[in-house]
């Protein structure tokens, strides 16, 4: 079977094409992923909401929390953090990411 070959940007090359053209395509592509047993991709969904507490904030307190984020916002790095309090940098980012 000879080898079929695409353009190197396939994406930019799209990008040209009429709407008539791209649905054409599309049906065509579904109509192959069906024929091949494939599926789709399919669009990643976003997390609704974290049901499982995060174990490495679990670990900490909420004044712990706090203290981290002030800490933060006020200049002093994580590295020094974790050394004058004993936590990870792992704790500092999700205490960090929690507020987001």
């Amino acid at each position: 079977m000879p080898k079929t070959v695409l353009p190197q940007n396939l994406a930019a090359s799209l990008q040209h094409l009429p709407e008539h053209d791209i649905m054409r395509l599309a049906e065509a592509l579904a109509t192959e992923l069906d024929r091949r047993g494939l599926t789709a991709p399919k669009e990643k969904a976003k997390p609704q909401s974290k049901s499982v507490p995060d174990p490495i904030l679990s670990q900490l307190t909420q004044s712990q929390i706090g203290l981290i984020r002030s800490s933060i916002q006020a200049g002093v790095k994580p590295a020094a953090l974790s050394r004058q309090f004993g936590i990870t940098r792992a704790q500092i980012t999700a205490a960090l990411k929690e507020g987001k």
